[in-house]
């Protein structure tokens, strides 16, 4: 049986924590050790005390956690500062986006490790249940996002979401609550989206024909395309990006596998915007570390079954789905560069 350890997320304003006290209660339940790093919790708003309560080893150090458990549950990706920690007998259980970084990818295969990523791990429905419930979040946040860094914003602010998934369908309707008029979703599955036109909503077959000119009549858009694993396509060009009116803005919620504009590189939550002439590019890969109690609720909420059955080295399919380095070997196609 493995060891688990919670380390203190250390990406720059990453709030989250990747178990809240009462699954650890769970885990701890089913005689599975835990060791969580002092104030690991804190961002979130859950105290040692609260952890300790439910079963909880608490450790000082991050390299403690490395060194006493081997199955590392986190919310983000390895820091540089945590390769030299990772060795052939931990399990990383986290958000890896490997797409995103090659220096992450040699890492973990000089490590040896088995990595585990939220973002492949597949259902037998075909859905993706961990990152369905950050990318919800990260879709409503999107538009408050857009709405504070823009300026002049009002209703009547034409807004375009391309790829209806999760983040795409959340954006819409927090767009709609919001009460914005104009609200157009672009996505290359159009049966997907057709009857949403029902809805009062703009709906559009995926084209360049047609990406470019919602993108020269819009002053929000959304970008929320993602396909398993793989590196986001720059759909944006730059002949896009000049036609864009002046003031509009980007919410770039694919910059976890690359971004979808030439310009896109990950901001943070202190300094979100990258400007480009008149418009303005959202890039921040943690968007739902905005509110970082209520997303740890969810994500520990639809995690701590998955933990449960890897500290058991009980492999379903999911799981299995879900690897993308092993030993050394990288096991995900989309990551064969």
């Amino acid at each position: 049986m493995l060891i688990v350890g919670i380390p203190k997320e250390i990406k720059e304003n990453e709030f989250r924590v990747s178990l809240t006290p009462t699954e650890v209660d769970i885990i701890t339940n089913n005689n599975i050790k835990v060791y969580i790093q002092s104030d690991a919790g804190l961002g979130a708003y859950f105290s040692n005390i609260e952890y300790i309560n439910a079963g909880a080893i608490i450790c000082d150090t991050i390299e403690e956690i490395y060194k006493y458990a081997n199955l590392i549950v986190k919310v983000k990706e390895p820091q540089e500062y945590e390769y030299s920690l990772i060795n052939n007998t931990h399990t990383i259980f986290t958000f890896f986006h490997f797409a995103n970084s090659i220096s992450l990818i040699n890492a973990m295969l000089n490590s040896k490790a088995t990595c585990i990523a939220y973002e492949t791990i597949i259902d037998s429905n075909g859905n993706f249940p961990i990152l369905a419930e950050m990318s919800k979040i990260a879709g409503q946040q999107a538009i408050l996002e857009a709405f504070k860094y823009k300026n002049n914003n009002n209703i009547n602010d034409r807004i375009t979401i391309i790829g209806v998934g999760n983040v795409g369908m959340a954006s819409a309707l927090k767009a709609k609550e919001k009460g914005y008029k104009t609200i157009n979703l672009i996505d290359k599955n159009f049966e997907k989206i057709k009857n949403m036109a029902d809805n009062g909503f703009n709906v559009y077959d995926f084209s360049n024909f047609n990406l470019t000119k919602l993108l020269s009549e819009s002053d929000i858009i959304i970008g929320s395309i993602y396909n398993n694993g793989e590196k986001a396509k720059k759909i944006i060009d730059n002949y896009m990006l000049n036609l864009l009116p002046v003031d509009s803005i980007i919410i770039d919620v694919a910059i976890d596998q690359g971004g979808i504009t030439e310009y896109s590189k990950p901001t943070t939550i202190a300094n979100p915007i990258i400007k480009y002439n008149n418009t303005k590019i959202y890039c921040v890969p943690n968007i739902p570390s905005l509110i970082p109690h209520q997303a740890s609720i969810k994500l520990a909420n639809v995690i701590y079954p998955y933990v449960i059955n890897i500290a058991n080295n009980n492999y379903n399919n999911e799981i299995i789905s879900g690897i993308n380095i092993q030993n050394g070997l990288v096991l995900l196609k989309s990551l064969h560069f």
